[in-house]
């Protein structure tokens, strides 16, 4: 009895349908390892949240500074776990300095307490600490649940700011801070993610599904698919509006000058 083979025709027929299945398939597995991945996030998020509104309790309902990113040394006494600031995705090294315990004195930006890895920025504009000023209290945020404590950061490919060169091993430097109210620039996302819906010279920068996770003062937490645009959303007592890179811009408290969002 004579046995009978697969032609060529028939096995580049097979072949070319697995191809073609594969192609079908990868983006869908590739896009789940990114959801997982945007959970894991998130857990991590709802972490940093809780551990930072603990430190309020401790200090009488007063938020830590964001000065030279020292806000994560405060806050880890109660987050206790150093990998939940690290995102999966995306995730860059920032060098925390000692100005806010030596009150800015001459020198203080050169001396290094610890080389952080990140990839989130807290709201400057809600917790305060800017240029050692004094950090801000929980009462001045009325609408916690809508404001932006701290968003997904725009990890950069190459070093840049003398003082935050990461070390030769690890050539990414991150964001630890945003002032969306006084410069609206930081609350858009970077020309890296020229692709996405909403881009321009900011910070931030989406690192799951083309959005962000955020973190809002009351603790929650949730995933969006671009930077908020309106005032309101980052800094609850300033006049609404959406934030734009116009002389017109309306986002500025009342008295100050509609350059107030351009670059303050």
């Amino acid at each position: 009895m004579k046995r009978r083979g697969f032609t060529l025709i028939e096995l580049l027929v097979v072949i070319a349908i697995i191809a073609i299945l594969a192609a079908i398939l990868f983006p869908v597995f590739a896009q789940a390892r990114d959801k997982a991945r945007q959970t894991a996030c998130l857990s991590n998020a709802r972490q940093i949240g809780t551990a930072t509104l603990m430190y309020t309790q401790d200090y009488d309902e007063t938020w830590p500074s964001s000065h030279w990113g020292i806000y994560f040394l405060l806050v880890q006494p109660y987050a206790k776990n150093k990998e939940i600031w690290r995102c999966p995705s995306s995730t860059g090294v920032y060098t925390v300095r000692d100005c806010f315990w030596r009150n800015n004195a001459a020198g203080c930006d050169t001396i290094a307490l610890e080389r952080v890895r990140t990839g989130w920025a807290v709201n400057g504009d809600i917790i305060g600490g800017w240029d050692n000023s004094a950090p801000k209290a929980l009462a001045a945020v009325n609408a916690p649940a809508n404001a932006v404590l701290m968003a997904e950061t725009r990890v950069f490919g190459t070093r840049e700011a003398a003082f935050n060169d990461p070390p030769a091993n690890r050539p990414t430097t991150a964001q630890m801070a945003i002032s969306p109210c006084r410069d609206a620039k930081h609350a858009l996302y970077s020309t890296d993610y020229a692709t996405q819906p909403m881009h321009g010279n900011g910070r931030l920068g989406p690192h799951h599904n083309g959005g962000m996770n955020i973190v809002y003062a009351d603790g929650h937490t949730k995933w969006g698919k671009e930077p908020p645009q309106d005032c309101s959303a980052w800094q609850p007592n300033l006049q609404a509006g959406v934030l734009r890179l116009s002389s017109t811009a309306t986002c500025r408290p009342a008295g100050q000058g509609v350059g107030w969002c351009v670059s303050n």
